[in-house]
């Protein structure tokens, strides 16, 4: 099991450079119109993208593993986490520095963190039954 954590891990950190450098160009032009300039513009997008990215398998493999469980079991809380996971994996889509930047980044900023609220609440909700 711990294997698998690693494997997610990895297979989430190649394909967030390799999705920092094949959007990078783009989004540079985007920055620098904004005024955004420098190495570390470099640096910060592409850790970002990294680190979202390996969210992103690592809410993939919960997803995997709590749907499993409530197909095995039928608990109404591991549904309940399923739902949760699912919002999760939409507020980390949803924060990929080149989503926001693409699509407007002052207008469509607060969008990943109303689902990040609603996968609180709906852990919360849980947490309560």
């Amino acid at each position: 099991m711990k294997k698998l954590v690693v494997a997610f891990v990895a297979i989430g950190i190649v394909l967030g450079i390799l999705m920092a450098g094949g959007t990078y160009k783009k989004v540079s032009e985007k920055l620098h119109e904004k005024g955004w300039k420098g190495r570390e513009i470099a640096l910060q997008y592409s850790s970002n993208v990294i680190f979202v990215t390996v969210n992103l398998f690592l809410l993939l493999a919960l997803l995997v593993i709590y749907f499993n469980n409530y197909m095995k079991t039928k608990s109404a809380f591991m549904l309940g986490l399923v739902f949760f996971i699912g919002v999760l994996i939409i507020q980390t889509i949803l924060s990929l520095p080149f989503i926001r930047i693409i699509f407007g980044y002052p207008y469509f900023f607060p969008l990943p963190h109303f689902f990040e609220t609603l996968a609180l609440v709906i852990l919360l909700i849980l947490s309560l039954e």
